[in-house]
């Protein structure tokens, strides 16, 4: 941290004041040793603690880079790239291993597979066609601009740590450290305890805003999953319901304002956004989903439970929080995410907002004179700690892609071949981007499928059809979340039901049919920039209001229970559904449509004698 603030704040070092690249190797020397103590080998996952191989790899870890910290000055002429003697490429190639196993560690085999077919790729690109076709680079030339050129992890992976989510890891490890993790859960409680489907609902909230804090969908599941899904299963909802419900809300958590996941820090560093934009951009389309959701859980626990009212499910009465007792409990957490949102939006202080609103959090928790301080400060490292060595572990091996990308030359070939096919229709480009995000976020590797379209596919898009690049950006983050959810390898869903005990085929699929919103939504943000809050205020308010209440529709269908109406028949369910669509597609006419027979039939309804019976009816899980 401290190296941090010197680099932040131009402070004095000892050798001078820290340039970009002396300052990056300084990081990866300090904070590559916890990778491998620290992150699933064998022995950790068996609760052995880690064995001498893992100090031995962190260990070799910390000398290279070190070597690498102390040769920076010579390496900024280009000597150890240009003219690389045998130790310049033994350094080199051990970086690279030792990054790969750290992706293989964080990540898993798939991971490892993309990096390894990216670097053959280079190595062959020559005997490819068309838009894959590219300019061969050497096996030297790989590893050495891996290892030390801005291409690789002096580029990208050295940004995002370095630069933008170094200071967010550390908010998000003082929210948690200070007891946020806590707050977040009983302010969903008490916000949504007493209502029906309350546990639900609270699963949903606490985990959106706890996905916030974590920067991992997985770690969300793994973390609130524990505690809620159990809760869920108690109140009467099916295993595969409650570990769905989990998987979407933890999906949701990666676009949640005002922390979010590591998909938008790449995006801001990739397309050179200010982070305040890309946290605006996603904040309507987040409540939107979150919105669906609720309404969603809501109708099934109108249809499937047997006692709907809240009060008799899940927590007693004795155990829900009260409202007013968690703000005066945990108000500090409140003042520090609002200070967070003021520091990025209106004094425009970047990345080092998060510092100061850290600093504000604990001094806040001191003046508190709570028992057990020191001990909350010693969380704050640990989980700072574990959250910084996971990224780390995970955007190491990513420069190789982005040498796969830039060196070959297969960036701008793609970018070419996406303009030129989406002249003629930028829906089918959209979608084969979706589609594309949506198979490679089913093996979790949602930060590579992202990373490769960011730098191919958005810049196309955005010039196509005079789209916001944010827009674009945001599109494939919702999709690269979706893929988690989508069978036949679901790893979010899956994770969840490995949890709840549930059916992970069963699970997935409840996944996607929970997750439709997600669905949708970046198709109608892409193509009406007001729900990005971009444009004219009276678009933004009759769009976004046009959507709401399309997204209550639509989700109200899907799950057959209409608020104020009752269950719903087959055929009345798709006809909603067909409203809902109708209303939320940011279309003038279409909305005024939507809006009229939608609106209409939620008034009038269907002639019944009186409401049907919601207790036991069915309308699957």
């Amino acid at each position: 941290m401290l190296v941090y603030i010197c680099y932040w704040f131009g402070l004095p070092f000892p050798g001078g004041v820290l340039e970009d690249r002396a300052y990056f190797y300084l990081l990866f020397t300090l904070l590559s040793p916890m990778i491998f103590p620290g992150i699933r080998s064998r022995r950790t996952r068996e609760g052995r603690g880690p064995g001498w191989y893992d100090y031995l790899l962190s260990a070799l870890f910390f000398s290279v880079f070190f070597i690498c910290f102390l040769s920076s000055e010579k390496m900024a002429y280009g000597l150890w790239m240009i003219s690389p003697s045998a130790l310049h490429i033994g350094i080199a190639a051990v970086i690279l291993l030792l990054s790969i196993e750290a992706g293989r560690r964080a990540a898993g085999w798939s991971y490892v597979l993309v990096i390894v077919a990216c670097a053959l790729y280079s190595l062959f690109a020559d005997r490819f066609s068309g838009p894959l076709y590219g300019v061969p680079v050497s096996p030297v030339r790989l590893i050495t601009d891996f290892a030390f050129g801005q291409d690789g992890i002096l580029g990208v992976p050295a940004s995002l740590i370095g630069k933008s989510m170094l200071g967010f890891y550390v908010f998000a490890a003082t929210m948690q450290g200070l007891g946020g993790s806590t707050f977040f859960i009983n302010t969903a409680s008490a916000l949504f305890g007493k209502s029906r489907g309350g546990t639900a609902k609270t699963a949903v909230i606490a985990s959106g805003l706890f996905g916030s804090l974590s920067g991992s969908i997985s770690a969300n599941v793994m973390t609130t999953g524990t505690m809620t899904i159990p809760a869920m299963k108690k109140a009467g909802y099916s295993a595969e319901y409650a570990a769905a419900s989990e998987a979407c809300a933890s999906s949701g958590g990666d676009t949640m304002p005002p922390v979010m996941g590591g998909l938008a820090f790449i995006a801001a560093m990739v397309a050179n956004f200010e982070y305040s934009e890309i946290m605006i951009a996603a904040f309507l389309p987040t409540v939107l989903y979150y919105f669906g959701l609720l309404i969603q859980v809501d109708g099934y626990a109108a249809v499937k439970l047997r006692n709907p009212s809240g009060s008799k499910h899940g927590e007693s009465e004795s155990r829900r929080p009260d409202l007013a007792e968690v703000i005066i409990e945990g108000w500090h957490f409140l003042i520090s995410i609002a200070f967070l949102v003021f520091g990025l939006v209106h004094m425009k202080w970047g990345y080092i907002s998060p510092l100061y609103a850290s600093a504000l959090a604990i001094a806040l928790s001191a003046a508190r004179r709570q028992t057990g301080f020191l001990e909350r400060l010693k969380n704050i490292f640990i989980f700072a700690g574990r959250q910084i060595s996971f990224g780390l572990a995970i955007f190491l091996g990513t420069g190789i892609i982005m040498v796969s990308l830039y060196k070959t030359g297969m960036a701008s070939a793609l970018t070419s071949w996406i303009v030129s096919l989406g002249s003629e229709n930028l829906f089918a480009v959209l979608l084969i981007g979706a589609l594309f995000n949506l198979f490679m976020g089913m093996l979790g590797l949602q930060r590579s499928s992202y990373l490769f379209l960011a730098v191919t596919m958005a810049p196309a898009v955005s010039s196509l059809g005079n789209i916001p690049e944010v827009a674009v950006h945001l599109f494939l983050i919702f999709y690269a979340g979706m893929g988690g959810l989508t069978p036949p390898v679901a790893i979010t869903a899956y994770l969840a039901a490995n949890i709840a005990g549930a059916d992970r085929l069963k699970t997935a699929l409840t996944s996607l049919r929970l997750g439709f919103v997600l669905l949708i939504l970046p198709f109608f943000f892409i193509l009406q920039p007001a729900l990005i809050l971009q444009g004219a205020l009276w678009k933004i308010l009759l769009f976004g209001s046009a959507v709401f209440f399309g997204v209550f529709l639509t989700a109200s269908a899907i799950e057959g229970y209409l608020a104020g109406r009752g269950v719903l028949r087959k055929g009345e369910r798709i006809i909603l559904g067909l409203f809902g669509l109708l209303t939320a597609f940011p279309d003038l006419r279409t909305l005024a449509a939507g809006v009229i027979l939608g609106g209409a039939f939620y008034l009038k309804g269907i002639k019944r004698s009186g409401h049907r019976s919601i207790g036991r009816q069915s309308i699957g899980d």
